[in-house]
């Protein structure tokens, strides 16, 4: 099963979607056809096994750069370094990302998983943030922090969805949106709350 899941990761990410077929895997993996069958039941399966297996490398990715950003000594820090390795871990799991988050958005399992480590991230940015501002106490204060980790999250997404030739003329690193993303999200949190 293991041989067939690396099979399929490694074709997934040397070709997309398009090159996981199931002949590829079963060749790719020194496998044959009643062997997948046996352990994925059809294509479906194979594709809702990957999915689990994309999902939990992601969140061990994440939690380091969430570690690492808890070590941070300041609130900017903190939250640059978050942005600079989610976006670091999207990179490098763009192909999966986007299948299965963009093109097989419609798939109600899928999308469940996919809803479940967002979740989970968006709790953890939360968390994360509160640490650097326990005076954060008020119901305003607490919404604008909410309002940062949906900031947070949406531009993760923007770069799970789309290339930036899709939305603007104007190419930056990967490091300089990150940068510029972290100081507009430290930028509102640093605003007086409103009421």
């Amino acid at each position: 099963m293991n041989r067939m899941l690396d099979a399929g990761e490694q074709l997934f990410y040397e070709g997309g979607s398009s090159a996981l077929i199931l002949e590829a895997v079963i060749e790719r993996a020194e496998t044959s056809t009643g062997s997948f069958y046996a352990r994925f039941g059809d294509m479906r399966g194979f594709l809702t096994a990957m999915h689990e297996r994309v999902l939990a490398l992601i969140s061990v990715e994440l939690t380091s750069v969430f570690g690492k950003a808890a070590m941070e000594p300041d609130l900017e820090s903190s939250v640059r370094q978050v942005f600079t390795g989610a976006f670091a871990v999207i990179e490098r799991h763009r192909a999966p990302l986007f299948f299965f988050a963009v093109g097989n958005s419609h798939d109600s399992e899928w999308r469940e998983m996919g809803s479940q480590l967002t979740v989970g991230v968006a709790d953890v940015f939360n968390d994360l943030i509160k640490q650097y501002l326990p005076k954060f106490t008020s119901t305003a204060a607490k919404r604008r922090i909410e309002m940062a980790v949906r900031m947070g999250i949406a531009a993760v997404f923007q770069q799970i969805m789309l290339n930036q030739e899709d939305f603007s003329r104007v190419n930056m690193s990967r490091k300089v949106i990150a940068t510029e993303y972290a100081d507009i999200v430290c930028a509102y949190l640093s605003a007086t709350p409103t009421k």
